[in-house]
């Protein structure tokens, strides 16, 4: 069985994936604020598993409930959004939520999970946009409002987590009853007794903690047609939260993953490695997460200081991705793509034979991208003009005979943003 994305044919790579891998590592690019890497979406998932442990609840109810947890504010995008969503009763709880849910639901395999998104702000006495209240609202749903909660309170340095939970459990008392589901409450304070449920936040122990508690849940996807439409699929889901940061990149990362796909095979390689490079392009630039809008929508030249900032995005999607097993290859190709054939790109200062084929053609491709897309402040580039920007960034950037391979198919490369359309899979 075959399955199109941008009416690209894509044929299963034959990998067995693990979701708890998966969604852990690209949950990271959802914690990116304004002052780093947070590590609310590991902590909610941590407090989830473990209220739901005490539950007993069933194992795959607990897979779902981690997996959901793990990426429970993919609908809040911008660094904007995530900052309005750290504090203890939110403005507006629900469009994020929504937004979640409009993105998830299509992803047949992960379809259970967008409900517990959709509801996860839910209040416990109802006046929600779901109708539902009470016992109504489903119960992962119940648990991650209230863990959630609980973990905007807290002041992050540990150093002092033991001295903030007694008025952190003060003040989400406040909402049980109202906001929170009041028997999970009860169990949630029950966990909190032990000093050792705070000391476990800290930042540094979750990742080992968290595999810890997940040990001897099954997490792998082991038909090999399934894995593959997940991997493309999750890869797809990520790529559209990454082009929905800014109005300036809406298809980017889409537009790119085709290019790459196309170029790949145009260049002599094989179908299996045009769609990995299709996964690696949508996953490119996984670390602009990390880049303030501010930066991102500027329609000027950038300040060295901004510049620096976003030479960091390649750096951070290397990291991210680099937690996948299985990835390694996908990793490179996706996060070298500002590396340059003179040694002069970043963040690696990678050169000539230390940058592999992969990794030239995702950087065509992201060039080739930047220069034909219509941005705000101008239209895409014509043909003559993009041609001449490729031929002036090689040698020395980009790879020549890769370039030529596009500009030879010039045509067939100007007509896949047409394709680009619906965002989701095809």
């Amino acid at each position: 069985m075959k399955k199109n994305y941008f009416l690209l044919e894509v044929i299963p790579l034959k990998t067995s994936i693990n979701l708890k891998d998966f969604f852990n590592s690209l949950s990271t690019a959802l914690d990116f604020t304004y002052s780093g890497l947070s590590g609310h979406h590991r902590r909610v998932a941590y407090m989830a598993v473990m209220l739901a442990k005490k539950l007993r609840l069933p194992d795959e109810r607990i897979r779902t409930l981690y997996m959901s947890s793990i990426i429970h504010d993919i609908g809040a995008i911008t660094m904007r959004e995530r900052n309005l969503l750290a504090q203890l009763e939110i403005e507006d709880p629900f469009t994020h939520s929504e937004m979640g849910y409009r993105m998830v639901k299509n992803i047949q395999f992960l379809e259970p999970m967008s409900h517990i998104i959709k509801s996860h702000h839910d209040s416990w006495r109802g006046g929600n946009p779901s109708g539902l209240r009470g016992n109504e609202i489903p119960l992962e749903s119940r648990i991650i409002n209230a863990v959630d909660r609980l973990d905007v309170l807290l002041n992050k340095n540990a150093a002092y987590i033991l001295e903030q939970s007694e008025e952190a459990i003060s003040r989400l008392s406040v909402l049980a009853g109202r906001i929170i589901d009041p028997d999970i409450f009860a169990e949630l304070s029950e966990l909190a007794s032990a000093e050792s449920f705070w000391l476990d936040l800290d930042y540094q122990f979750l990742p080992d903690l968290l595999e810890k508690l997940l040990a001897g849940y099954d997490f792998y996807v082991k038909d090999d047609m399934l894995s593959d439409d997940l991997l493309f699929d999750v890869s797809s889901l990520f790529a559209r939260v990454i082009d929905s940061k800014s109005v300036f990149t809406h298809k980017h990362s889409r537009l790119v993953a085709a290019v790459a796909a196309k170029l790949s095979l145009v260049s002599g390689l094989s179908q299996e490695d045009a769609d990995k490079m299709l996964m690696a392009g949508l996953l490119h630039d996984l670390g602009k997460l990390s880049v303030p809008e501010e930066i991102l929508e500027k329609p000027g030249k950038l300040s060295p200081e901004e510049f620096r900032i976003i030479k960091k995005h390649t750096y951070y999607t290397y990291r991210i991705l680099d937690n996948i097993p299985g990835f390694d290859e996908i990793n490179r190709w996706a996060s070298f793509h500002h590396e340059k054939l003179d040694g002069s790109g970043y963040p690696f200062r990678l050169n000539g034979e230390n940058i592999p084929t992969g990794s030239r053609i995702m950087a065509v491709s992201d060039v080739f991208s930047a220069l034909t897309e219509d941005r705000p402040y101008r239209m895409g580039l014509p043909r003559q003009r993009v041609v001449e920007i490729l031929g002036n960034m090689s040698p020395e950037g980009l790879d020549p005979q890769v370039v030529k391979n596009l500009v030879n198919n010039y045509d067939l490369f100007e007509a896949l943003p047409k394709r680009l359309d619906p965002l989701t899979p095809e």
